[in-house]
């Protein structure tokens, strides 16, 4: 919220033996004590606004934290306690899980947990309108090294990254490719931090 102020009185100086001093008319008292009022009016109206203004609740960072969930998109991933993993001798993996976000909060950071020995794995959070045949939008993605990892990556401020629950609805893919059947490949945390107002 925005609250300015600009000030809308100008007193012109009287001049001594030159003024007449007069209640009525342009220059008399009583049309610039009204200007003082109404100058008085204004300045209230911005305290209001300022008032109103600090008894907003602060924005506050949200972490939402999940266990990967992963509905198969053609290779599928293994599901174990606490995560999801490459299946023994598979080379790739696909999926996706659906994402419960506040409305109107904004999404900050990526965060994501496991193991890679092998291969390129992407993980995205993901937005798409309700309606029939819509494309998807990537807000914010992660490619994941080699060796155990806890990487986290903070999404453009764009657009997209408001989140609309009542035109989108939003979700995680996680892709693996080009791994090699005996290395282990593990998701064990995702989690999202919103900025909520």
């Amino acid at each position: 919220m925005s609250v300015s102020y600009t000030p809308g009185f100008k007193h012109t100086d009287w001049v001594d033996n030159v003024d007449r001093v007069r209640a009525a008319g342009d220059n008399g008292f009583n049309i610039r004590f009204h200007a003082l009022e109404a100058e008085f009016a204004r300045l209230a109206e911005v305290i209001a606004q300022v008032a109103d203004a600090l008894q907003q609740p602060a924005p506050r960072p949200v972490k939402i934290t999940l266990t990967p969930t992963l509905t198969s998109l053609g290779d599928p991933w293994t599901h174990v306690y606490g995560g999801a993993a490459k299946p023994a001798g598979a080379i790739a993996a696909g999926g996706m899980m659906a994402l419960q976000l506040p409305q109107g909060s904004t999404i900050k950071e990526l965060r994501v947990c496991g193991r890679k020995d092998a291969g390129n794995l992407s993980v995205g959070v993901r937005r798409q309108s309700l309606a029939a045949g819509s494309t998807t939008e990537l807000i914010v993605s992660l490619t994941l090294g080699t060796g155990n990892f806890d990487t986290t990556t903070a999404a453009p401020s764009t657009p997209p990254a408001r989140v609309d629950n009542e035109q989108f609805r939003y979700y995680l893919t996680a892709d693996l490719d080009t791994s090699t059947g005996a290395s282990v490949v593990q998701l064990t945390c995702f989690q999202i931090t919103c900025l909520t107002a």
